[in-house]
C-alpha cells in the first residue's frame, strides 16, 4: 500500500515538472533569427520558406526566391514578466529588509508571476517558386502563480486568516508538423499586386499536460494549523491533428506592402493514447507546531494521490490575427506588426502586440537588423541581429531581451539562429 502511494506521489511530482520544465511546439509564425532581430515585424517581410509560417500569401509576389532552404533553424525563449537581472544580482545572498520585500513584491503585478520556455526548430524545410514545405516543430509551456504565494512567502502569515490559492495555472504541449503551403496574385484594381495563400499543417501530438485544478487554504491558529487542498491534472498523448493558415497581402507600390494572416483559423487535434488524470489532496486539522511528532505524522496529516484513465479528448490551436506593413526605401526597410490573439496559451496572449523593426542592407552580405516590440507575452522588448549571406548562402543570429537595451533590466531572453539558402 505504501508502495503504491510512493508511486502515485513520484508520478505526481514527473507531472509537475513536466509542467514547469517541459518544452511544448505549436504551429505558430516561428521564432525565426531575422524576424527576431526585427523585433517580429516579419508578416509583410516573410518570403520563400519563412512565409509558410509568417504569410503563405507572400509566396506570390514576384520577388519570392526561386527556391529557399532552411537547413536548420532554431529559436528559444525563457522568460519571466517580474523579476529581472539587477534585482537578482542584488537580492540573491542577501539578508533581506522590509524595504527589500517592498521592492520585490511590487515588481510582480496583480495577476501573479508568470514564465515560460517556447521554442521552434525547423529542418530540411524549402520553397521552390510559389510552394513551400515545412517540417519541425514548435515547443515551450508556461505557468502563473499567484501574487499572494509571494507574500506569505516574505511577509509570513497572520492568525486566524484564510490563505486560499486557487489561480495557479499551467500547462505544456507537444506537436511535431509538417506543412504545405502556396500563395499566388490574383488581379485586382486596389492595389499593383494582390496575392492569397494558405498552409496545412498536419499535426501530431507529442505531449499535453495541464493543471485543471489546484485549491489550497492554509490556517494558522494560536498553537497550530489547518490545511486543506486538492489538486487534479490531466496528461495525454495524441494522434495526427491538423491547421489551417490563410493570408493576403497587397503591393500598393513599389515601396510599400501591406500583409495580413489568420493563423490556425481552423484546427483540430486529438488527444486519444495515454489519457491519464492524477489527483490528490491534502488535509490537516488542528496540527499543533510545538508538539509535532513525525512518527504520528500520518494520524494528523492525511493525504492521497491517485490516478485513472481519462476519456479522449480534442483541442483546438489559437487563433492568431497578423497584420503587417513594409516600406523599402533603398538600402534601408521598414516594418511594422500588430498581431491578437484571443485566449491566453503559452504561445498566444489576449493583449494585442505591436513590433517595429529595421533592416540596413547597405553592405550586401552583412545586413543589420534591430527592433522593439510592445505588449503581448513580453510586454517591453529589444532586439538586434545580423546576417552573414555571401552569395545564395545565409548565416541569420538575432537575440531580443524582455526589457531595455541593458542587460540588468532582463527579465528573459529570447535566441534564434538559421542557416540555410536563398537563391
Amino acid at each position: 500500500m505504501k508502495k503504491a502511494i510512493l508511486q502515485n506521489r513520484i508520478k505526481s511530482c514527473i507531472i509537475t515538472g513536466f509542467l514547469f520544465l517541459s518544452i511544448y511546439n505549436i504551429t505558430y509564425s516561428q521564432i525565426t533569427a531575422r524576424a527576431l532581430g526585427m523585433g517580429g515585424a516579419y508578416t509583410a517581410l516573410a518570403r520563400g520558406v519563412h512565409a509558410a509560417d509568417w504569410n503563405p500569401a507572400n509566396l506570390g509576389f514576384p520577388d519570392n526566391p526561386k527556391f529557399s532552404m532552411s537547413f536548420v533553424s532554431v529559436g528559444i525563449q525563457i522568460s519571466n514578466n517580474s523579476f529581472t537581472q539587477d534585482m537578482y544580482n542584488e537580492y540573491v545572498g542577501k539578508e533581506l529588509s522590509s524595504a527589500d520585500v517592498s521592492d520585490i513584491l511590487s515588481s510582480i503585478p496583480e495577476s501573479g508571476l508568470r514564465f515560460g520556455v517556447r521554442g521552434t526548430v525547423r529542418m530540411l524545410s524549402f520553397s521552390a517558386g510559389k510552394f513551400a514545405m515545412t517540417l519541425g516543430s514548435d515547443f515551450g509551456t508556461y505557468c502563473n502563480l499567484e501574487k499572494d504565494i509571494f507574500e506569505l512567502v516574505f511577509k509570513g502569515n497572520e492568525l486566524d486568516k484564510a490563505y486560499r490559492f486557487n489561480h495557479i495555472d499551467a500547462s505544456g504541449e507537444g506537436l511535431g508538423l509538417i506543412g504545405f503551403s502556396y500563395g499566388d496574385q490574383i488581379p485586382v484594381e486596389f492595389a499593383e499586386m494582390f496575392t492569397v495563400g494558405g498552409t496545412l499543417n498536419l499535426i501530431y501530438g507529442l505531449g499535453y499536460a495541464k493543471v485543471e485544478k489546484a485549491d489550497f487554504t492554509f490556517i494558522t491558529r494560536d498553537y497550530g494549523f489547518n490545511l486543506n487542498g486538492e489538486y487534479e491534472t490531466k496528461t495525454a498523448l495524441g494522434n495526427m491533428g491538423w491547421g489551417l493558415t490563410v493570408g493576403a497581402a497587397a503591393k500598393k507600390n513599389e515601396k510599400l506592402t501591406l500583409s495580413m494572416s489568420f493563423t490556425n483559423l481552423l484546427s483540430n487535434l486529438s488527444w486519444s493514447k495515454d489519457v491519464e488524470r492524477a489527483r490528490g489532496y491534502i488535509h490537516a486539522d488542528s496540527v499543533a507546531v510545538l508538539d509535532f511528532d513525525e512518527d504520528d505524522e500520518d494520524d494528523q496529516i492525511a493525504d492521497s494521490s491517485w490516478s485513472e484513465d481519462g476519456k479522449r479528448f480534442s483541442t483546438r490551436l489559437p487563433v492568431q490575427i497578423r497584420l503587417g506593413a513594409l516600406y523599402e526605401e533603398g538600402d534601408f526597410v521598414m516594418t511594422a506588426d500588430y498581431t491578437q490573439g484571443f485566449r491566453r496559451t503559452a504561445w498566444t496572449n489576449t493583449t494585442p502586440q505591436l513590433a517595429v523593426g529595421t533592416e540596413w542592407r547597405k553592405v550586401k552580405w552583412l545586413p543589420l537588423r534591430m527592433g522593439v516590440l510592445l505588449g503581448g507575452q513580453l510586454g517591453f522588448g529589444t532586439s538586434f541581429g545580423f546576417g552573414i549571406r555571401p552569395g545564395g548562402f545565409l548565416w541569420d543570429v538575432a537575440i531580443m531581451n524582455r526589457g531595455f537595451i541593458t542587460s540588468g533590466s532582463s527579465k528573459g531572453l529570447v535566441i534564434a539562429t538559421e542557416l540555410g539558402l536563398d537563391l
